[in-house]
């Protein structure tokens, strides 16, 4: 895998799109502090998916977006890509093309949005950490070092540093997979430990139901029986009904026959009145006809008269209008004389015109040839002036050049007296800096006192904290077992609260109860009750199946509710109404009696009228023998004894056991209380329990704190003592800065006088320039002022040119003026001839007009005449046809009251018809009913049923059947499809059992062929590692050695990592007591042993080489060099040496405050 380039768009200081190709070998980034270098490599740990905002150096990650500049606005996101080759896709299958390229892109919005794309298309974060598993290319590998990462090496925990032989040996993924192996072993377990208490739970309900599906067989047996006997009463209804019905339809056919043969009678009277009535209506429509004609005559001379009147006046019109057409013949011969004496004048002028136009042509040829010969000599004289106007334009650019040649050397100059300065600065700078080293090594010291008497303490209070929170997680997991007993116990009661009312509400009721909005049912009458538990038999076995039954609003309910039964086939059941007729107590309470069942139920505040009806007159007795013998005594109440069996007035005697209504209703009641309780406690103990474990949090979070504040502590000191050597370190290489600086200085006072002696050559050269420059530029200006006499005069003659142009312009405008008008006279001369021919056609017309009018008048007339003869004719047949139609009424009269007496008749016959269809419907529909219920209750066809004889036995066996199906008591026929269900269920939650105990056994074996594996290569990498870093410790120190240690060899998995370090001409010393140069160079040759066994693609060191004098840094440079044949690097740095290592060089610059720009450079090229 090879990183080819990582393009930064809106990432921190770069605001535009900024790509970085990266080559083979080592890439250095340089510039000043601050300009945005360990950017770059934050863009690396951020497009690898880190997601701590710290570790990016800002508080909150959308800090990684370009927060704008005094130029540039704020950017609305930061995106990062990183492109590789060599690399599978995350995405799609890109077969085995080894230089297939693979981008990798980040992209984060100032809404906080993100996004994560593989070669553009949109992926998690898990698959990008899935790409560069084992790759050495991580967030949290070492493959990308800071200088104080590099520090943190040594100075971490020795568990910490495993982590680079886990790099090392491959097992990232085997962690990663033994991580997900033990989460789904835990979650294995967790549901297996549910589907056993769900099979413990079936298995239970399973035993519960076993008695009811025996029961509900029994039922079905018995219901079968009394299927068959019941289909045989209905057969024998359903054939009376069909006799009754044929019976009704016999008379219904005579009737409808009688009705017949009037109503023909009735249609004959009928047709023959209607026959008379059309006539009547015929001779009717006669007169109207006769009617209308005689009104379109006297319309018609209405309309005469009137056009006689309009011809008069149009011949009026038509004689006044001649008198104006005559007159207008006249004017236009007088227009016509006047316009063709103006085209004559018109002639005239044109013909003059012509004559002036040609003279000022004449003029202008002259004046058109003197200004060609002005402009021949000007273009001569201009192309001097351009030659002129070069030279000096060629001087001007040698003068510039040396202008700013000298301008660069007099730059130049200034800044080697500016760095002059700055060096004498610096070098008074370090000589006080070494006067402040010594007391700053005090100060040090002194805190690391202060700090180790702080971690002490601390200790002491850490240990005070775990004991308490110790205590607390005792009385939490007590508080917990609590709540999981209640909770259980809940359960129970729930199971047990359901199966109750699933007791209580059978089949029928069930249905009835969905109803409930459309019956208006207000409530059950169990549930308005409560009994003594000692009177609960006595009471529900007197009230017997009325123990069930509804309440509801009205009577008219109650009809409703009663033909839902029989529409849906629900069964029997019984209603009552909310406010019921009063019935009066029984008067005789006769001896022996406990007392009347009302006085022992309590009822819901608006049902007492029902309670008091249905069990005013029963009375309460200890025993059967004392009811048997109050009985005898004569009384008319209903006796029941405590353990239910009722004496009737009837002498009849009701025993064995009831449902027990009475009973479940008061253990539900009983049951939700004890829930209710139960819910209260657990509310309380999980305050409790919220309480403890807050405390517990707190505690933690302390010690976290706490344990926070020693490692900072620790740290801190580590920190100091490294501060302490590099004051030493800071002393000698201040020293060394101020042989250096005055090197320096010596070499720009001999670089000042060069630069001064130069400048006084060019400024020589520079004052010859200047003044062959001014002899030409007064060459030029002479010929310049001929030009612009010579133009003038040439302007003056383009003037007159253009003046006598205009002049011919203005002459033949006029003469097409001219033109214009004797054209136009011409053309009205000729429409006023026209005008004169048009009025005498006119006139001509108007009196063949007014001759017409005169005829037409005299037609109208004569007209008029005929037209009132033909009026008298018909007036006299009008009066005639009327007298006739008077006569035709009143026969009309008399033949529709014999209409109307049989109408009656025909009704009377219909009323008695009505009756019979009446009774020939509720036949049909009792049959259609009986037909129905049949096919609702028992799927057959009443008409495909033998007729079978119905037997006396049959009644008495039929209500056997009832009574034995009545003792069964509420039978559930769901419950068998329940138990095979629960059956069902029951086989497959054994065989998920079955199958999570196997999942169990094949992750655990998973696990522990991982553990073994990683074993293995954990050693084998250790223990390559211990050579490589020996080996690279010497190359790198010029000497000394260097071994690795495990801390328990016993436990690889888990164990640390110590090193133990002898660099050249020293004892073998903990690592913490070496200096800052000792401690960098002993981590890089941890890390470069590292490459040497498992090379990782890309490493990016940033400042990794500042604490090295200049031969360690050499020796730095040539590892790198060795390892750049199989390791890209891209190093963050400021040292001389380790640029010249470098094979490509990146500046980093920032001209404009707040945005980096990137230089780039090719050392081999530069």
């Amino acid at each position: 895998m090879r990183i080819e380039k990582i393009e930064l768009i809106g990432f921190k200081s770069f605001s535009e799109r900024t790509a970085f190709n990266l080559h083979p070998g080592i890439t250095c980034i340089v510039g000043p502090n601050g300009c945005g270098k360990s950017n770059i490599v934050d863009s690396f740990r951020w497009v690898l998916g880190e997601q701590s905002a710290k570790s990016l150096r800002g508080e909150k990650m959308e800090e990684v977006i370009f927060n704008g500049s005094a130029t540039k606005k704020p950017k609305g996101m930061a995106e990062v890509t990183l492109v590789m080759s060599g690399i599978g896709d995350p995405t799609q299958d890109n077969g085995d093309d080894a230089q297939n390229m693979t981008s990798v892109t980040r992209r984060l919005y100032r809404s906080g949005e993100s996004e994560y794309m593989a070669n553009k298309a949109v992926c998690r974060l898990k698959d990008i950490k899935d790409l560069f598993l084992d790759t050495g290319l991580e967030v949290k590998s070492y493959s990308i070092l800071e200088q104080d990462r590099i520090a943190a090496i040594l100075s971490s925990k020795p568990q910490d540093r495993r982590f680079l032989i886990e790099e090392v040996a491959g097992v990232m993924k085997y962690k990663v997979r033994r991580t997900e192996a033990q989460n789904k072993l835990e979650a294995s377990r967790f549901n297996l430990q549910r589907i056993n208490d769900i099979v413990s739970e079936v298995k239970r309900q399973i035993n519960a139901l076993d008695r009811q599906a025996k029961k509900a067989e029994r039922y079905k047996k018995l219901s079968a029986e009394m299927r068959a006997i019941e289909l045989k009463v209905a057969k024998k209804d359903y054939q009376d009904l069909k006799e009754s019905l044929e019976k009704i339809l016999t008379e219904y056919n005579a009737l409808k026959e009688n009705e017949a043969l009037k109503r023909a009678e009735l249609t004959g009277i009928e047709n023959t009145t209607e026959k008379d009535r059309i006539e009547l209506l015929e001779k009717e429509k006669f007169l109207e006809t006769l009617q209308q004609e005689f009104r379109d005559i006297e319309k018609a001379i209405a309309e005469t008269e009137r056009l006689i009147a309009v011809s008069n006046t149009d011949s009026d019109n038509l004689k006044e209008y001649l008198v104006k057409l005559h007159s207008q013949k006249n004017e236009f011969g007088t227009k016509r004389a006047e316009l063709s004496q103006k085209q004559e004048e018109l002639k005239s002028i044109e013909i003059k015109l012509s004559a002036d136009i040609e003279g000022l042509k004449e003029e202008l040829k002259a004046k058109n040839d003197l200004i060609e010969t002005l402009e021949n000599e000007l273009g001569e004289k201009e192309s001097i002036v351009e030659a002129k106007r070069r030279e000096i334009f060629r001087i001007s650019e040698e003068l510039s050049n040396l202008r700013n040649e000298t301008g660069r050397m007099q730059a130049s100059l200034e800044a080697l007296e500016r760095k002059e300065a700055a060096l004498i600065k610096e070098s008074e700078d370090s000589r006080r800096a070494l006067n402040e080293i010594d007391s700053s090594i005090n100060d040090v010291e002194g805190s690391l006192r202060n700090k180790n008497n702080d971690i002490l303490m601390l200790n002491e209070k850490k240990g005070l904290y775990i004991s308490e929170l110790s205590s607390a997680r005792e009385k939490t997991e007590n508080l917990r077992n609590q709540l999981s007993g209640t909770k259980e116990d809940i359960a129970s009661n729930i199971s047990r609260l359901e199966s109750l009312k699933e007791l209580i509400l059978d089949a029928p009721t069930r249905e009835i109860l969905s109803e409930g909005s459309n019956l208006h049912i207000i409530s059950s009458l169990s549930d308005i009750l409560s009994v003594e538990p000692e009177y609960e038999k006595a009471v529900e076995n007197a009230l017997s199946e009325k123990i069930n039954s509804f309440i509801l609003k009205s009577p008219e309910d109650i009809e409703l509710a009663i033909s839902t039964l029989k529409a849906k086939g629900i069964g029997r059941m019984a209603f009552m109404p909310l406010t019921p007729k009063a019935v009066e107590d029984a008067a005789d309470v006769p001896a022996g009696i406990i007392g009347r069942a009302a006085d022992f139920v309590k009822v819901d505040a608006g049902f007492a009228d029902i309670a008091k009806n249905l069990l005013s007159n029963v009375l309460i007795v200890k025993d059967l023998r004392t009811a048997l013998a109050i009985r005898e005594s004569g009384t008319k109440a209903l006796l029941v004894t405590l353990d239910g069996e009722i004496s009737e007035p009837s002498g009849a005697v009701i025993g064995g056991e009831g449902r027990g209504v009475l009973k479940r209703k008061r253990e539900i009641r009983e049951i939700e209380e004890i829930i209710e309780q139960k819910k209260i406690f657990i509310a309380r103990m999980q305050e409790d329990f919220n309480r403890l474990q807050l405390g517990i949090t707190e505690k933690e979070s302390g010690i976290r704190d706490i344990e926070s504040v020693i490692v900072n502590t620790e740290k801190e000191m580590s920190l100091s003592k490294l501060t302490s050597e590099n004051y030493r370190e800071e002393k000698e290489r201040i020293d060394r800065k101020l042989a250096y600086l005055s090197i320096e200085l010596e070499e720009i006072a001999r670089e000042k006088e060069a630069v001064k002696k130069l400048l006084l050559e060019k400024e020589t050269v520079i004052n010859a320039g200047e003044s062959k420059k001014h002899i030409t530029e007064k060459d030029m200006s002479d010929l310049l002022e001929m030009i612009t006499r010579e133009k003038i005069n040439y302007e003056e003659q383009r003037t007159h040119i253009t003046d006598l142009r205009l002049s011919i312009t203005s002459l033949r405008e006029k003469i097409e003026s001219i033109q214009k008008e004797e054209d136009s006279a011409g053309s009205a001369v000729e429409e006023l001839l026209q005008k004169n021919n048009s009025v005498n056609d006119e006139i001509k017309s108007v009196e063949d007009r007014i001759s017409q009018r005169g005829k037409e008048t005299g037609g109208h007339q004569e007209k008029i005449k005929g037209m009132v003869l033909n009026a008298d004719e018909l007036r006299e047949k009008i009066s005639a046809k009327k007298e006739a139609i008077d006569q035709d009424n009143q026969k009309l009269l008399a033949y529709e009251q014999g209409i109307k007496t049989l109408r009656h008749e025909v009704d009377s016959l219909s009323a008695k018809i009505s009756e019979l269809d009446i009774e020939k419907t509720e036949h049909r529909m009792r049959i259609e009913s009986l037909t129905e219920n049949i096919r609702q209750n028992y799927g057959a066809e009443i008409d495909t049923l033998a007729a079978e004889p119905l037997l006396p036995e049959d009644e008495e066996r039929l209500n056997e059947l009832k009574t034995k199906i009545q003792e069964l008591g509420q039978v559930n026929l769901g419950t068998l499809e329940e138990y095979e269900e629960l059956s069902t269920r029951y086989e497959f939650l054994s065989k998920q059992q079955e199958d999570l105990s196997k999942s169990i056994a094949e992750l655990e074996e998973a696990i522990t062929k991982i553990n073994s594996t990683t074993k293995k290569k954990l050693r084998e990498a250790f223990e390559e590692l211990k050579v490589k870093f020996s080996e690279v410790f010497v190359k790198l120190f010029g000497g000394g050695k260097a071994e690795l240690i495990m801390t328990d060899e016993n436990n690889i998995l888990e164990t640390g990592i110590d090193i133990i370090a002898q660099p050249p001409g020293k004892k073998f010393q903990n690592i913490t007591l070496m200096s800052g140069g000792e401690k960098a160079l002993t981590a890089l040759s941890l890390l470069f042993a590292s490459f040497l066994i498992k090379p990782t693609p890309l490493c990016i060191l940033d400042e990794a080489d500042a604490p090295l004098d200049d031969s360690n840094t050499a020796r730095f440079a040539n590892m790198l060099r060795e390892l750049s044949n199989t390791i890209q690097f891209i190093v963050i740095t400021h040292n001389r040496v380790t640029m010249e290592a470098s094979d490509y060089i990146y500046g980093i610059t920032m001209e404009e405050p707040g945005i980096s720009k990137v230089i780039s450079m090719q050392l081999s090229e530069a």
